[in-house]
């Protein structure tokens, strides 16, 4: 799957499960976390970051061009050392994404930001890194300093006004990552067996089941058939409609304030 429909992905997933906004008095998604408006749309940007991240195994993937030849190199080691579709793109690489989240917004590094007081550093840090890899695959800004600008008013934002990160940051990314691991299992391609590094290959290679062990459900075909595209539109226009509403309803209180 191509990385803009990964981003995107994410960002519904995380809408369809976290958001409990309305429209017409239905509701755009389950509220499984209780979780206030602001989270819901922070959640929603490391998401759609977070769904690059597997990514980080290929020198040409959208997440290699976000900071120069910094990432670039970072992809290529990765790749070279894991190759391509493999480590990173298993359930255990998302477990270990969200354990990091975790750690890195855990720990007890504050500094005060005018006007907006005390803030989380590590909550700024993998909110901005996951603002940068979204606004980039979706093309909304350009290359340069401009991403890591708005990712990093992002990471400040966030910790400002959502500075409770522990539940919903690691569970952001973790979701980030596991639907950019199903969308590519909609693919030829598929990914690694689900249990890696322990890995079960069969003897003559199938549609589902490839010889190098890659397992594949692919209904989309290839990565950016038109199957891929259609998918992703029906999905956008619902990531547009629920992040509106949420928008709205987190900006009420705001509105009523003033």
């Amino acid at each position: 799957m191509m990385g803009g429909h990964h981003a995107v992905s994410g960002g519904a997933a995380w809408l369809a499960l976290a958001s409990s906004a309305k429209i017409a008095g239905h509701p755009t998604g389950l509220d499984v976390m209780g979780l206030d408006g602001q989270q819901v749309l922070a959640g929603t940007v490391v998401a759609t970051g977070a769904a690059l991240l597997p990514d980080i195994d290929h020198p040409s993937a959208t997440i290699a061009r976000s900071a120069g030849g910094m990432s670039r190199s970072l992809t290529s080691t990765v790749g070279a050392v894991a190759g391509h579709r493999g480590a990173t793109h298993t359930p255990l690489a998302a477990l270990a994404f969200a354990a990091g989240a975790l750690l890195v917004s855990r720990l007890d590094w504050r500094s005060t930001v005018p006007p907006l007081g005390e803030v989380q550093i590590g909550a700024v840090l993998v909110v901005t890194a996951m603002c940068v890899f979204a606004t980039r695959a979706m093309n909304i800004v350009r290359a340069g300093l401009t991403p890591w600008l708005v990712g990093l008013s992002s990471g400040l934002l966030v910790a400002a006004f959502a500075p409770d990160t522990s539940i919903w940051l690691p569970l952001a990314v973790g979701l980030g990552v596991l639907v950019h691991l199903l969308g590519d299992l909609l693919t030829t391609a598929g990914v690694p067996f689900p249990t890696w590094p322990l890995v079960v290959k069969p003897s003559r290679s199938t549609v589902l089941w490839h010889t190098n062990g890659n397992i594949a459900l692919p209904l989309l075909g290839d990565a950016g058939e038109t199957r891929e595209w259609v998918l992703c539109a029906g999905i956008s226009i619902y990531a547009a409609a629920a992040l509106g509403a949420t928008l709205f309803a987190a900006a009420q209180p705001l509105t009523a304030a003033w």
